[in-house]
Formats: structure tokens, C-alpha cells, sequence
């Protein structure tokens, strides 16, 4: 079943990820740990997210990167940040965990294809550990679409072409489609040529050979020919133009 927009799915899907994020900023020993929110913070910051410009937490869940935009632009209320998720049951727990943060105003809930503000709309953007469970090519065209012109999106995601002795990888691949979970993997040569037809600047690329070396920042910048995640930082150039996105992601990684 493809349950990439499947608001159903993702309404049920809160606990675990709740819980998942709960065990990746406690327990330092957990099997098949995510990024932490020392971690997001740590590539956060990088944007330089001013207190007057708009921002996009996109899949922002239970706005767990609140807290750390509020103290980077050194306010104790909501200055421009805008979060947009699938389940609504996320947005409701954000909006219970943050009493700025308002239903149908600064929390928005997203029908999984369009992304309903108009063009040129924030600043800066995030879309992190959420781009490998979208439509990649339509969600990558609406996230650049809302862009201002010489703005920037904090971009992560899976490459499709991982080490073969990645055990790790594997099996949270085959665990994923086990549970029916939306599991996107990036072409990320392919993905990075059609940017460049786009007008799109890399402004800072980061990769993570194996899994599990994003929980603890082991990282390079030179593109590696294999290699599990990354994590890309991408402007959004005067010269930006706007067409449809070839097909440079898989459901299935090549090593799958």
C-alpha cells in the first residue's frame, strides 16, 4: 500500500515518532538511533535564520525545532516561524506543547502534494528526515516554489546507492517496507544535475557514508561515490527557473 500521503497512516504513526525522538536525546546506547535535537540544532544554526524573516518548518511534526529557532533568533515568542505537516494529530500536539502556536495560523495542515502559501512566500526553509517519505520531485519543486529568490532550504535525505555490507541499512530498509512506510531513496547525481538546470546554488553539502554516522555527525563534504544520507543547503538563485523535476528517485535502493 503507498501510504505517502495517507493521513490515516501518519495520524497513527505519532507515538513512534514521539518516542523515537524522546530515545534519540536520552539514550545513548538505543539500537537504530536518529539524529538528536543537538544534531538539528547543530545544522539549523547554519542558516542563519533572522528574527524578521519567514520560516518553513516543513513536516514539522510536533514542532520539535520550535524551541531551537525560538533561541537562535533570541525571542521568547514566535517571531515568523510557520509549521506544515500531514497529521493533524502532530500539528494538535504541537499546538498542546507550544502555546504560540496556533492551529490554521502558524500550524498548517498540508494535503501531502501543495504547499498552500504562494510563491516566494519565507526565507529559509527545513525539510529534515522528511523528504525520503514524499513524493520527492513534487515536494522539491514546492518547497523551491515558495522560496524567496536568494533564500535557502536545509535539505536531507537518503542517497539510493549505499554500502553493501551496510547491514544497518538494510535491514531498516526491509523493516520500513514491513511496515508499510514511505521510503524514498534519492539519485542524489541525478537530483544534483537538474538543480544546476534549475538555477539552484549547493551552497554546503554534507555526507554520511553510513547509517548511523548522522547521529553522530560523522560526516564529508566531498561527495563520496557511496554513501547513505546527506544534508544539503540549497539557495535559491535570482536566475531560478521553474519546470517540472525529471524522476531521480526510487522506492527501492540499488543495493535492495
Amino acid at each position: 500500500m503507498d501510504n505517502t500521503n495517507n493521513k490515516e497512516f501518519w495520524n497513527h504513526y505519532v507515538d513512534y515518532f514521539e518516542n523515537k525522538i524522546n530515545e534519540a536525546n536520552s539514550d545513548l546506547h538505543a539500537d537504530d538511533k536518529t539524529a538528536g535535537d543537538k544534531i538539528y540544532e547543530m545544522y539549523f544554526k547554519k542558516l542563519n535564520v533572522g528574527r524578521e524573516e519567514k520560516f518553513l518548518d516543513f513536516g514539522c511534526g510536533f514542532a520539535r525545532l520550535y524551541p531551537i529557532y525560538k533561541e537562535s533568533i533570541q525571542s521568547s515568542e514566535n517571531k515568523g516561524y510557520f509549521g506544515i505537516d500531514i497529521s493533524r494529530r502532530e500539528l494538535e500536539l504541537a499546538e498542546k506543547k507550544h502555546g504560540d502556536l496556533k492551529m490554521g495560523k502558524s500550524l498548517i495542515e498540508f494535503d501531502g502534494e501543495r504547499i498552500p502559501f504562494p510563491d516566494h512566500s519565507f526565507d529559509k526553509i527545513t525539510c529534515w528526515g522528511v523528504f525520503d517519505a514524499c513524493l520527492q520531485e513534487k515536494i522539491l519543486r514546492e518547497l523551491l516554489r515558495v522560496l524567496n529568490r536568494g533564500g535557502v532550504l536545509l535539505l536531507t535525505g537518503k542517497n539510493d546507492r549505499y554500502y553493501a555490507d551496510d547491514e544497518a541499512a538494510l535491514t531498516a530498509e526491509v523493516n520500513a517496507r514491513k511496515k508499510e512506510h514511505p521510503n524514498y531513496f534519492t539519485d542524489v547525481t541525478s537530483m544534483m544535475e537538474q538543480l544546476a538546470e534549475h538555477k539552484i546554488r549547493l551552497a554546503e553539502t554534507f555526507y554520511f557514508l553510513r547509517r548511523g554516522d548522522f547521529t553522530v555527525n560523522r560526516t564529508t563534504q566531498a561527495k563520496p561515490d557511496i554513501f547513505y544520507e546527506w544534508a544539503f543547503f540549497l539557495e535559491k538563485t535570482n536566475g531560478y527557473t521553474d519546470f517540472e523535476f525529471r524522476t531521480f528517485s526510487n522506492r527501492f535502493s540499488e543495493h535492495f
